[in-house]
């Protein structure tokens, strides 16, 4: 992973696309979790808050998945979304779609710009940019989709939060570029598009909401992270990442005296801070929790560590659970509470920014701290 240390942007430099398979086995659901539903429930009525209510909307969403998002927003809108079209080549098409709604099992590129209606009015496009490795010909696609009256609304982490806590886990191959705001706007501003960005999701998201840009209106907003400061995030997350690795396996070790451990969360993230932590001190983690039923019964590549439902973790004697991200938290401890389920909670990522971490003890791993 490469970080340009004027603007912020991250991207894998050896990234393969050949080496990902976004098929109808590609899975990434998280619907089963009360929190994200939440999410995509406030995501969705922005973009209706977005378009006057006198308006009919007619939506096009490029990487929609299965359209599971596609559905929520057509339920909000009481009618108001006529139409729809989406572009994704993981879809099966095997759940019914919305009356006015179809959606295109391929990847959208310069040539599907001719499949948009013309009284489209919102394109939406979410978590997909991080995913391509050609970005200025993404980015060229989405404002060739744009006509005046259009609005763009696009979601993708921000990699200065990711930066700021030392979150490694959430460095993965699937995600080849990665954008904090200076960035995101920089690209759009290169293909004539004037873009706000609002942080969501517990500030780990960024919302970008696009128009065609007025000609003479400069289309990036005062830098926020520029020079100096994007340098100095790379570099603190260097030092906070080999601190944090080194510490979270000295917990784990003497955690697995107690009984199994298992992570919470057992999707990307949990990939790959299984790889990270057994790397540095063996087999520490017996098993990843994950409520996609899809998942569960399978394992985690390369470390083949088993994937299960959180009832059958505790059932097989694991006493340490580790949140892979905080934003589950409150939801997955209320969880645990309710099985009667005696575990120790552990939670990724909490610390605030600094280089100079707390002497973290077994036990205050899942405490927010308030770092100086």
């Amino acid at each position: 992973m490469v970080h340009c240390g004027g603007r912020g942007f991250v991207w894998d430099a050896s990234f393969d696309p050949q080496r990902i398979s976004y098929d109808g086995g590609y899975n990434n659901d998280v619907s089963a979790s009360g929190f994200y539903q939440a999410h995509l429930c406030e995501m969705a009525d922005k973009i209706l808050a977005a378009v006057p209510a006198d308006q009919d909307i007619h939506y096009v969403e490029i990487g929609c998945g299965e359209g599971d998002f596609l559905r929520l927003l057509h339920a909000r809108s009481k009618g108001r979304v006529k139409s729809a079209v989406g572009f994704d080549p993981s879809c099966t098409t095997e759940k019914p779609l919305p009356e006015g709604a179809v959606i295109h099992p391929r990847y959208f590129t310069l040539e599907d710009v001719a499949k948009i209606p013309s009284q489209a009015n919102v394109i939406c496009s979410r978590h997909t940019i991080e995913h391509v490795k050609d970005v200025q010909s993404f980015a060229a696609s989405l404002a060739a989709a744009m006509a005046p009256g259009r609005k763009l609304f696009v979601e993708t982490p921000d990699v200065d939060w990711i930066l700021r806590h030392g979150a490694f886990q959430d460095f993965f191959y699937e995600h080849c570029a990665l954008y904090n705001p200076v960035s995101i706007q920089m690209l759009f501003a290169a293909h004539g598009l004037q873009a706000q960005v609002i942080p969501v999701y517990d500030e780990q998201y960024m919302w970008i909401e696009a128009v065609q840009s007025n000609p003479t209106a400069s289309n990036v907003a005062e830098a926020s992270t520029t020079g100096d400061q994007a340098s100095d995030l790379g570099e603190r997350y260097l030092l906070r990442r080999n601190a944090l690795l080194g510490r979270w396996a000295e917990y784990l070790k003497a955690r697995r005296a107690a009984g199994g451990v298992a992570e919470w969360g057992a999707a990307s993230k949990g990939v790959t801070f299984c790889l990270l932590v057994n790397a540095r001190a063996g087999d520490l983690i017996d098993m990843g929790i994950n409520l996609n039923p899809a998942k569960q019964q399978c394992f985690m590549p390369v470390s083949v560590t088993p994937i299960v439902d959180p009832a059958t973790a505790m059932t097989q004697g694991v006493k340490t659970v580790v949140i892979m991200n905080p934003n589950y938290e409150a939801e997955i401890r209320s969880q645990i509470a309710q099985m009667g389920w005696q575990a120790e909670v552990s939670v990724l990522n909490e610390a605030e920014e600094t280089v100079n971490l707390p002497d973290l003890q077994p036990g205050n791993w899942g405490t927010r701290q308030s770092v100086s």
